[in-house]
């Protein structure tokens, strides 16, 4: 089962998440992990999309969204359907619900904004990994 961290995001600011996401997606993709980013719609993939190509001056993440190029190489996909992305082995979900492919994955990240309701998903989130046998859950708390 995978190892799971949640990042309780500690800002006002609702581009922090997407640029934490970012910093998580270099941060694996460098370590010579595929990524898999999981959004709740095609808007928002194109958002992140974008912010992919814009977010480090210095350096460029090979991305593409999925399922929209199926045959595509990309050590990173964006993706915003339930439709499996065989190759992922991080998820970053960005969505209020835990992916129904989540156990594909060695590491899932779960970005918690600081709001009521955020933190309301996330805690269900929490309780039903916590559930699930062998997951490795860690808390990390994000002040921006």
């Amino acid at each position: 089962m995978p190892q799971i961290d949640f990042y309780i995001l500690h800002t006002p600011v609702r581009s922090e998440r997407d640029r934490l996401a970012c910093r998580l997606v270099d941060k694996a993709w460098h370590q010579g992990y595929r990524v898999y980013i999981h959004t709740p719609s095609l808007i928002q993939a194109k958002q992140l999309d974008d912010l992919l190509w814009t977010f480090k001056d210095t350096s460029f993440l090979p991305h593409d969204i999925y399922p929209d190029v199926l045959s595509s190489s990309a050590p990173i996909r964006i993706g915003y359907t339930d439709q499996v992305c065989e190759t992922m082995e991080v998820l970053v979900n960005l969505t209020v619900t835990v992916p129904a492919f989540f156990a594909q994955a060695k590491r899932i990240a779960e970005i918690v904004d600081d709001t009521a309701m955020a933190r309301e998903t996330g805690r269900d989130r929490y309780r039903f990994y916590q559930k699930t046998a062998d997951n490795v859950l860690k808390v990390h708390e994000i002040y921006r």
